[in-house]
């Protein structure tokens, strides 16, 4: 009967895991505006609203629209994204979630109202998002 219980209760935290996790995800889901970024090297840009838009799709698709002559640090165009664990960050060493797009995963977490971006390389960028709300 122990055994019973117990492997039922780890089956429930299990679910309630990933529960937890689609929750986080899709708090990613939508549009965002880049209000600043770091080179990885010490240097922070900011950016003016809608200058520079993020919007993550539920498909796995991060469409960037950049109206910025120079087009940096994100290019206009659209990039396949997926959600990923990191199991020891570089900068806690503890796990944290994940997205990545390209060849560098971001390890990120909500603050302050941002959903803030971090390269888990120390010489590799870093951004700080602000979701822009529809008010239809």
């Amino acid at each position: 009967m122990s055994l019973l219980l117990l492997t039922l209760t780890g089956l429930s935290s299990c679910s309630e895991d990933e529960d937890d996790n689609n929750v986080v995800e899709s708090g990613i889901i939508g549009t965002w505006y880049l209000v600043g970024a770091s080179d990885g090297w010490g240097h922070y840009k900011e950016y003016k609203e809608g200058e520079i838009t993020i919007t993550f799709t539920t498909n796995g698709e991060m469409q960037i629209v950049n109206k910025r002559e120079d087009q940096q640090p994100l290019a206009t165009g659209t990039r396949q994204y997926h959600f990923t664990d990191i199991e020891e960050s570089i900068y806690n060493h503890e796990p944290r979630p994940g997205i990545s797009w390209g060849f560098l995963p971001f390890s990120y977490v909500f603050r302050d109202g941002k959903l803030e971006l971090d390269a888990e390389a120390y010489d590799a960028p870093g951004y700080s998002l602000k979701r822009i709300i529809d008010v239809h």
